[in-house]
Parts: structure tokens; C-alpha cells; sequence
């Protein structure tokens, strides 16, 4: 081999002229090729999903059967009231739902003669009717039914990726598969087994965090995204990606300067959290537009649903009113599902192993959760908190240390009191759970 100093023959002009040449590329080569390359693509990530998925099946199983367990439950408390079954997995939320995907959003705000909103279905983020419309169109299923595979699928993959979670916090395999069971016998999740969005929004959530701690910027952006046009709680996640990139923008380098919001490492991360919160932020937009007034999903939220934030005031009211006079016993075991939550809250964030951004998140979860004025739906809060999975991963790491048939039973219990807690909801008190 010559050294860099060693001059090179050049090549003869002759030598060149009768030098072979390859033949150029037909114009079509590169799109007959395409569909070569898309298939090794797909293939590639069904692979890469399969390995991710294979040690997440027992998480997935074990999810899948608190889900038949909350059926069974349900079904027994329908026999034992007289009521129908199968109907209430598709009530209260959900016949909002079917409606937006049977029949669209409204193109007006309905006003009674006093100014006040009347309840109307853009209350509503569209990301789970949309999936419920394209569902029933490619299967030809009734709304209720395509909700349900909806759900169903949304669930499996939420639990899939908390498990995913889980084992790249931990590292530990029992630790992540009781990360998932946990969100999946939560005192609310037997919305889990009908038709509501929370299923769908903790599968874009779990994988958005997942992204963001392995810093994939652009595959958290999209998933957050999604999760924005699912629920408004997707500003936990919002906030999650704006505190990892913080933390980059204000890092230092190896001379001890910051990196600053314009350094080549800091762009992906920054871009990526601005563009995070525009589906969230041009749904309300949008419901402001059509009701003529920029707050319009909170003017609709406040008059129509009687949910307003007032920073937890009422929440703690309520949970005093409850504690203290006589009561539906209901409302008791909602008030000590909220406690014994606040307490996971306040243990997790002990919790240094997590980094901050996973905290971050589920503390705005749980923050929107508890601040949110609902005197008709205190009932409902043990579901508004759980999107906030992240807050039972130290209850997981302990109860990787149980004996297996302890850990069961609290399982089992816990699908079954799920399964009862909406149960009475529904057939008891006739309320929204």
C-alpha cells in the first residue's frame, strides 16, 4: 500500500478509454426495489417486536385475565340486579363515544336561552372514536363491539409496553410484569374492560416514556401526539419530554460550558417538545373556534360537566365529608382509594432510581386528577388516576420478594374489587364511574 507521500501513476488515457463500465441504473430501479425494501422492513420490526414482546407474555396474560375476571364479576352483578350486561361495558362515556364514531363531532355548540352549554360531545378528544370508527369500517362491527376491540388490543399493548417500561427502569423481569399487573387490577380499571379511552391513551403513554427515557426523541414526540389526541392528560407526558430536554439544554460539556437551547444535541430534544403538545392544545383550539370563545373546552367542561380545577379543594372536601357523616359506603372506599394513591405518589417520588422525568409524569397525572372539581364524579377518581401507572413501580419491587401465591391472591383480589367498584357504579347507583 503506497503512503500518503508516495505519488500515484496516474492512468493512462488509453487504459481509461478501454476501461469496463458498469451499466447505469434504469430510471425504475429504485422503485421496482421499494418494495423489497419496505417488506425487509416490515419483517426487520416484526421480528424486533417479537423479541420485545416474548418476555412480556405473562404480563400480557395475567392482564388479560384480571380482564375476564372484571367480566365475570359484571356479569354476576347483572344477574343479581335484573339489568343487562353486555350494554354496560358501552355506557355513560362510552355512548359519547359511539356517537362521535357512528355520527362525528357537532358543527354547534348547543346554548340554552340562559348562555349555559349543554353537554355535547366534543367534551371529548377524538384519538379513541376515531380508532372505534376505523374499526367497525374495516370489520363491519356496531360501535360497541368495535370499542371493545379497541380496548382490548389498546390494553395489551399498554400492558406490553409498562412492562417494556418497567424492565428498562429495573432491569428485572418480575419487578416489570407486576408494574403492569398493578395498573391492571387498579381499583378503576375495569374501564380497562369497556368502552373508554383510558386503555388506549396508556398504550401512547407507556411507550411515549418508554422512548424518552431511551431518548428517541422522535418516536416520543409521535407517541405523544397520539396520546394529545386521546385525553388531556397527555400534558403529563407533554411536561415529562420538556423536563428531559431541559435537563440536556442545561447540561454541561467537558470544558464545564452549558450546552444551551441552540447546541446540536439540544434541537431534537427542544423541537420535539414544542411540536409535542399541538394535537392536545389544537383539539381545545379547535372546540374554542366552534364555540366562539377561546376557552370553549373549559367553558364546556365548567357549565356542562361541573368539572372545573379549583387546586383540590373539593377533592379534600368531599374526602372529609365522607370520613366524617353517615354516607353511601361507596364514596368511604373511593376516599381510601384516593389516600392510599396519594401515598404510592409520595413513596415513588422517593424513589431516586426513576429519573425525574418519569416522575414528572406521573405527578402532573396525578395532579390533574385530584385538582379537578367533580361533585357529580368524586366517584370517578380512582379512574381518572390510572393513567398515573408510574406511581405503583415501588409497590412492584416489593412484591417481587412475596411468595407467588401471595402475590396472586392480592391480584386476584384486586381484579375482583376493580370488577365490583364500577359494578356498583353501574348497577347500584346508576352513576358514571
Amino acid at each position: 500500500m503506497p503512503s500518503p507521500s508516495m505519488p500515484v501513476a496516474e492512468t493512462p488515457p488509453a487504459a481509461e478509454k478501454g476501461a469496463i463500465r458498469m451499466p447505469a441504473p434504469a430510471d425504475g430501479a429504485f422503485a421496482d426495489a421499494l418494495p423489497d425494501r419496505l417488506r425487509a422492513g416490515v419483517v426487520d420490526f416484526a421480528h424486533r417486536a417479537s423479541a420485545s414482546f416474548r418476555p412480556a407474555r405473562t404480563a400480557v396474560l395475567g392482564y388479560l385475565i384480571a380482564r375476564a375476571i372484571n367480566l365475570a364479576v359484571l356479569g354476576a352483578m347483572a344477574l343479581a340486579t335484573g339489568k343487562p350486561f353486555w350494554s354496560m361495558v358501552g355506557s355513560w362515556d362510552g355512548v359519547w363515544f359511539r356517537d362521535i364514531a357512528d355520527f362525528g363531532y357537532v358543527d354547534k355548540i348547543p346554548v340554552s336561552p340562559a348562555g349555559k352549554p349543554y353537554w355535547t360531545n366534543v367534551e371529548f378528544f377524538p384519538g379513541y372514536p376515531w380508532a372505534v370508527r376505523l374499526v367497525g369500517d374495516v370489520t363491519g362491527l356496531s360501535a360497541l363491539n368495535a370499542g371493545m376491540v379497541v380496548t382490548v388490543l389498546a390494553g395489551v399493548v399498554a400492558a406490553w409496553g409498562l412492562y417494556a417500561l418497567g424492565r428498562e427502569l429495573t432491569g428485572n423481569h418480575e419487578v416489570a410484569t407486576l408494574f403492569a399487573l398493578l395498573w391492571g387490577v387498579a381499583p378503576g380499571s375495569m374501564v380497562l374492560t369497556m368502552v373508554y379511552s383510558e386503555a388506549l391513551f396508556v398504550a401512547f403513554a407507556s411507550w411515549g416514556l418508554l422512548a424518552l427515557v431511551r431518548r428517541q426523541w422522535t418516536l416520543a414526540c409521535a407517541l405523544c401526539l397520539f396520546a394529545g389526541l386521546t385525553r388531556n392528560t397527555a400534558f403529563g407526558l407533554v411536561a415529562a419530554m420538556g423536563v428531559a430536554a431541559l435537563a440536556i439544554v442545561l447540561g454541561r460539556r467537558e470544558d464545564g460550558t452549558r450546552v444551551g437551547l441552540l447546541a446540536p444535541q439540544a434541537r431534537r430534544p427542544v423541537l420535539a417538545t414544542l411540536v409535542s403538545p399541538l394535537a392536545c392544545v389544537g383539539f381545545i383550539a379547535w372546540v374554542g373556534w366552534l364555540a366562539g370563545r377561546p376557552d370553549g373546552w373549559v367553558w364546556i367542561q365548567d357549565k356542562a360537566f361541573n368539572l372545573r380545577f379549583d387546586w383540590g379543594i373539593s377533592t379534600v372536601q368531599w374526602m372529609a365529608r365522607y370520613l366524617t357523616h353517615l354516607g353511601r359506603p361507596i364514596y368511604v372506599v373511593c376516599t381510601f382509594v384516593i389516600i392510599l394513591s396519594v401515598a404510592l405518589m409520595i413513596w415513588s417520588l422517593r424513589d431516586r432510581r426513576i429519573p425525574l422525568p418519569v416522575h414528572v409524569y406521573g405527578g402532573v397525572v396525578m395532579f390533574l386528577a385530584l385538582t379537578t372539581s367533580n361533585g357529580w364524579f368524586f366517584h370517578s377518581k380512582p379512574r381518572f388516576m390510572l393513567p398515573a401507572f408510574t406511581i405503583v413501580l415501588p409497590l412492584a419491587r416489593l412484591m417481587a420478594k412475596w411468595p407467588r401465591g401471595v402475590v396472586i391472591s392480592v391480584l386476584v383480589a384486586g381484579a375482583a374489587f376493580a370488577g365490583w367498584y364500577v359494578g356498583f357504579l353501574l348497577y347500584v347507583i346508576n352513576t358514571n364511574p
